[in-house]
């Protein structure tokens, strides 16, 4: 116990990413990804590893390519999953489990995107984006043609769309059977292998909304049939065991989504009006993760079809939920301080789950009997050399009935009779939440240096309600951010805090709050933008993310020029006296680098301590998944901003 040390930034090439846990029909075995970083190629290697009941985890596929969703068979004798082993874009293949032949059942120019089995095993359901007409070189012009022409992480629009195809399992050609200007995703085949249930935007406002809709399609092909009508959020929907009813999470808010709750909602398979489950339930349904980056964890029926399994955020906490069809409340499964990221159900109703905290990396684990059974280990060693920080729950009373929520974590050898400086990290967003997951990175290795760390959760965050989550709406920057200066008041008054040597950080909507922090005040003695945002005027017409913005600012640029510009930070550069050191990646289309050099050129006509730093490549979300090298550049750069300025 003598030699623990603390975290540090080099530790990210050593942790194991653990993702996508499937149970087996029969609940004997879990298959699972382990993603590791080669170093020396700076990228990444994912493998599928096994885990059987009575047996030890092994690795079952190449450890040298990105090999991704393992998906069981129905008789559990198979596992398709992709791969790119042969050098290739993602490919279907498929292992057998009783003598571990592998077989390769797809050449998609582009790859596939997802898949699933039919029920009799004699095809795998897979998405792919195809090119209509002759592919382009990437020197030829880009035409476009309409609002929504670009999306981070992918580029510009190149005329492909995602189809669906069936891919059959004795090696013959897929069939394609979707076609047309839009994309079909999020894919699941009927029990009776005869149609599948798909999610598209076919209407005729697709190009300024965010509606989507769910549609279904005979999987021998023919013309689909839309469930609903310009619904709003339809994500992962999934077919009864009966094969009668649709399961999907989402809203029907198509044109004012900001901050809105994502429920369960069902429907019949033919035609039908969607029914809300548990519609007083003021928490979101999660289909996501809580890890940037993770594959997407289905909710599950039950094999009687009587009820549904789904994860739910309450406050800063991932849980698993029943959800009865009958109209009967929900009932909490496992429910704890932890995330639950991903899980899966046998026919047993045994659960594979992927579960982390604040202080360790997500790890599978096994729900049976009421019991949590942890199956994989992959970074106990790497963290039974490590000294984790002290991290206490923060609640900030802010009127007599509301109150936000966060933590702080101290610096390591915590001495309370010290004084310590504290960095403010604020979350993205802003609809979106600190959670009780790993937070390896830069907030631990600031702790292990002597730096404390305050991350708390404002109203505009998830977690809370739709009332807190919707709470900003055109008060970005005015609304939350004395929130934030009330938590560090709270926290301070505990003695130990050094308030002459206060930073601030944030990433995305973080990055704009702190830029908006440092135009407001200047008791911040050192800020770190990471792919933030300073003019929120120009901001429309960069992020490919712009129509849902609208409405939660009471209408677009043009209408309402005044509200943007009074809530941009660069309206007030003139204040600035903070150093700032800027981190953004040139090739996001979210936060596009363009409102990095708006606010940097500002800043350095005026003469301020400002350092900008551009990662080539690197989209929005390259902090965790981007090159590895880059990551650990961005988190040691802030921290050496930090400690240089705020002397630790």
């Amino acid at each position: 116990m003598g030699n623990l040390r603390g975290y540090q930034t080099n530790d990210v090439y050593s942790i194991k990413t653990v993702s996508d846990p499937q149970i087996s029909p029969d609940g004997d075995a879990i298959a699972y990804v382990v993603t590791t970083i080669n170093r020396r190629a700076n990228n990444y290697n994912s493998a599928i590893w096994l885990k059987n009941k009575h047996g030890r985890p092994s690795r079952i596929t190449a450890d040298s390519a990105k090999e991704t969703q393992p998906r069981w068979s129905s008789d559990g004798n198979s596992i398709a999953f992709l791969s790119d082993r042969d050098g290739d874009s993602a490919q279907i293949h498929v292992i057998s489990m009783g003598s571990n032949k592998i077989r390769k059942l797809s050449t998609f120019q582009k790859g596939a995107l997802e898949i699933i089995w039919s029920p009799s095993g004699k095809a795998i359901m897979a998405t792919s984006r195809i090119n209509k007409g002759q592919n382009k070189s990437n020197n030829d012009p880009i035409v476009i043609r309409h609002l929504k022409h670009k999306h981070n992480g992918q580029g510009f629009f190149d005329g492909s769309h995602v189809q669906i195809f069936v891919v059959p399992t004795d090696g013959k050609k897929p069939k394609q059977i979707t076609e047309g200007n839009w994309d079909n995703s999020q894919i699941d085949c009927s029990p009776d292998g005869k149609m599948i249930c798909f999610v598209s935007s076919r209407h005729e406002t697709r190009d300024v909304d965010i509606a989507q809709d769910l549609w279904i399609i005979p999987t021998k092909g023919g013309n689909p049939t839309c469930l609903t009508k310009r619904f709003g959020v339809v994500e992962a929907p999934i077919f009864s065991p009966d094969g009668q009813s649709i399961a999907f999470s989402g809203h029907d808010h198509p044109d004012d989504s900001a901050g809105r709750i994502s429920k369960l909602w069902v429907l019949p398979s033919t035609e039908g009006k969607p029914k809300a489950l548990s519609p007083t339930l003021d928490r979101s349904v999660a289909s996501g993760s809580a890890m940037p980056g993770a594959v997407p964890s289905r909710f599950s029926w039950t094999p009687d079809g009587k009820a549904l399994i789904a994860r739910v955020q309450d406050g800063p906490n991932l849980h698993l939920y029943r959800f009865p069809i009958n109209g009967d409340l929900e009932s909490p499964i496992i429910e704890a301080k932890q995330c639950i990221e991903a899980f899966s159900l046998s026919n047993i109703e045994t659960i594979a789950c992927l579960i982390t905290n604040q202080n360790k990396p997500p790890e599978v684990f096994l729900w049976e009997n009421n019991k949590l059974l942890q199956v994989s280990h992959l970074n106990d060693k790497l963290f039974s050399k490590i000294k984790s920080p002290q991290i206490h729950d923060v609640k900030v009373e802010l009127t007599r009935d509301i109150h936000i929520f966060g933590w702080i974590i101290k610096p390591l050898n915590f001495n309370p009779n010290k004084k310590y400086p504290l960095v403010l990290d604020v979350h993205g967003g802003p609809h979106a939440a600190f959670m009780n997951a790993f937070r390896g990175s830069y907030p631990m290795t600031l702790a292990s240096m002597g730096c404390a760390v305050l991350q708390m959760n404002p109203r505009g965050s998830t977690g809370w309600g739709e009332q807190f989550s919707r709470y900003l709406g055109d008060g970005r920057g005015k609304r939350d951010f004395p929130e934030l200066l009330q938590a560090i008041e709270y926290v301070s008054t505990e003695g130990w805090i050094d308030t002459n040597r206060l930073g601030i950080t944030g990433y995305s909507y973080g990055g704009f709050m702190t830029a908006w922090a440092i135009t407001q005040t200047n008791m911040f003695k050192a800020a770190v933008w990471g792919a933030g945002v300073a003019n929120l005027y120009t901001h429309y017409a960069y992020t490919d993310n712009t129509s849902p913005r609208y409405p939660e600012m009471g209408g677009s640029p043009w209408e309402n020029r005044k509200r943007y510009v009074e809530l941009s930070p660069i309206s007030y550069v003139q204040n600035v006296n903070t150093p700032l050191l800027m981190l953004h990646g040139e090739a996001d289309l979210r936060c596009n680098p363009a409102q990095a050099d708006e606010f940097f050129t500002a800043l350095k006509y005026m003469g301020n301590e400002t350092e900008l730093v551009r990662y080539p490549g690197e989209h929005h979300g390259f902090r965790q998944n981007g090159r590895p090298s880059n990551r650990v550049d961005y988190d040691t750069r802030l921290i050496n901003w930090f400690s240089e300025r705020l002397q630790f």
